[in-house]
Parts: C-alpha cells; sequence; structure tokens
C-alpha cells in the first residue's frame, strides 16, 4: 500500500538481456548470498577465483537537480571492469565500463552513505561512483572481486612509529584472546573497534 501518495516500487524485472548473458557465462544466478551458506560460497569462489567475478543490485547513488539520490541498479565485476545497468533486463549499461585497476576503492563509514546500507566508493578519471550493497556479506564479496581484479585501496600515510601493516599487531578478542593478525594477511579485512564488552 502507498505511503503518503507515493507508489509502491514495481518489482524487479526477470534476469534479460546482456545482464542474462553476462550471468549466463558466470555460471548462473548466485541466489540469495546473505542468508544460502551454499549462494555465498559459490559466490565467494566466484569473487575470489583466477577470473574474479561478482554481480548483484546495487544502490548508486546520483546527482539530482539540487541534491543527491539514490538508484537502484543492477551491477556486474568482470573481466577487470564493473559496468552498471538500470535494472537485470537493461539492454545497455547505464555508464561505461569502469577499468578496475584505474580505480581506488574507498570503504568505511561515508556520511554519504545511505542508512542501514554497506558503502563502498570507486574512484576512477572520471570521477566517483559510491555504491551501496544490500547486505554485509555482498559488500564483502563485491570488495573481494575488486580486489583480486586490481583495485587499489589507499589512504594517507599516518607516521605510526614504524609499523608498515595492520598484520604486524595481536587483536584481543572479547573471549580476552589475543589474535595474531599475521594470519589474515591476504585477505580484505574490515576492522571493527568495538568500546566495550
Amino acid at each position: 500500500m502507498p505511503i503518503f501518495g507515493q507508489a509502491a516500487p514495481a518489482p524487479d524485472p526477470p534476469l534479460a538481456n546482456e545482464p542474462a548473458r553476462l550471468v549466463e557465462a558466470l555460471g548462473g544466478p548466485l541466489g540469495d548470498v546473505a542468508h544460502d551458506e551454499k549462494a555465498l560460497a559459490r559466490a565467494t569462489a566466484l569473487a575470489t577465483g583466477s577470473k574474479p567475478a561478482f554481480f548483484s543490485h546495487v544502490l548508486l547513488r546520483q546527482p539530482g537537480c539540487f541534491s543527491w539520490y539514490w538508484t537502484r541498479a543492477w551491477a556486474v565485476v568482470q573481466s577487470g571492469s564493473v559496468v552498471v545497468y538500470p535494472d537485470q533486463a537493461a539492454t545497455a549499461p547505464l555508464t561505461s565500463p569502469m577499468k578496475v585497476e584505474d580505480c581506488l576503492c574507498e570503504v568505511g563509514e561515508r556520511e554519504e552513505c545511505k542508512t542501514d546500507f554497506y558503502c563502498f566508493r570507486l574512484v576512477h578519471a572520471q570521477g566517483s561512483a559510491i555504491f551501496c550493497a544490500y547486505s554485509s556479506k555482498e559488500q564483502i564479496l563485491w570488495l573481494q572481486a575488486l580486489q583480486k581484479s586490481g583495485v587499489r585501496y589507499e589512504e594517507p600515510s599516518l607516521d605510526i612509529g614504524g609499523v608498515t601493516s595492520i598484520f604486524q599487531h595481536q587483536a584481543k578478542l572479547l573471549s580476552g584472546e589475543l589474535v595474531d593478525l599475521s594470519r589474515y594477511a591476504g585477505c580484505v579485512c574490515l576492522v571493527v573497534n568495538v568500546a566495550s564488552k
């Protein structure tokens, strides 16, 4: 039922055209990666394999007349490029393909991020694109596929007393056990600061 005169969102069209061909070439639909362990395992293998790829619906931040707005889109990273389509039945991309190796990826709390979504930003020669994944698992799959495709993760360097990597540190689990972070070297790591137990 519409609220305050807004129309209910239209259901997604069935997979068709160029997105359907891409999904078929990648082995078919992935399923619900946020809730199905088999779907997540298959998607992880696809995102971290020798030919990394991932696809899903995302929210894309776009400029409007007086402010920014979010639009639902369908995106794929494959063969070293990110391509965004208006939906999963589009006949043409919404944007030009972005070569992943030419992009800088920024992850973290973003003021421009949509509340309750999982954002990342790709900065490229023509500007930047801010994406929101619908679940933390989808965000991690996007980041894994982007990393395996050659995206750069860079931030301004800080003087931290000779430490060159987070993997030189230890973390204390809630149980009090110390864990060497070196065991996670080579993986995409999201660091969360928990203030108290």
